[in-house]
């Protein structure tokens, strides 16, 4: 049976490539071309078929405002980020700031990692700092 009360709510619009399989633990080698928050949410219910986990093949974006809309951000109790890039990082880290919503952003550009823990009105939200440029 389901927790009673809360869910985690998983979304990806992209597919499992063979390149992921050696950084994203919850896939395999059989899931090559399937959709990651179908499969990802298939491979947490497997761990514990008690977790509530909502698969949405949908990218976090201005376009999809329609779908993750007020109500979509009202209900969420915290945010956790795993991007692949700048512009969508700072787009979540945007609506998190605006519905005051606690965030845990990771993510990977090329050889660059980044953690931080945002805490609405304790700390620095994400957009707020930037790397230093490259050295070339």
């Amino acid at each position: 049976t389901k927790s009673a009360g809360g869910s985690v709510t998983v979304t990806d619009d992209d597919t499992i490539e063979r390149s992921n399989l050696s950084r994203q633990f919850l896939f395999r080698n059989w899931h090559v071309g399937n959709g990651k928050a179908k499969t990802a949410c298939g491979a947490v219910n497997e761990m514990n078929p008690d977790i509530n986990v909502v698969p949405m093949e949908d990218r976090v974006s201005p376009q999809t405002e329609d779908t993750f809309d007020d109500k979509f951000w009202h209900n969420l109790d915290c945010v956790c980020n795993a991007l692949d890039n700048v512009k969508a990082r700072l787009y979540v880290d945007t609506r998190c700031v605006f519905f005051s919503k606690p965030l845990l952003e990771s993510g990977t550009l090329g050889t660059k990692c980044n953690t931080q823990v945002v805490l609405p009105h304790k700390t620095e939200n994400y957009g707020a700092s930037a790397d230093p440029p490259e050295k070339q």
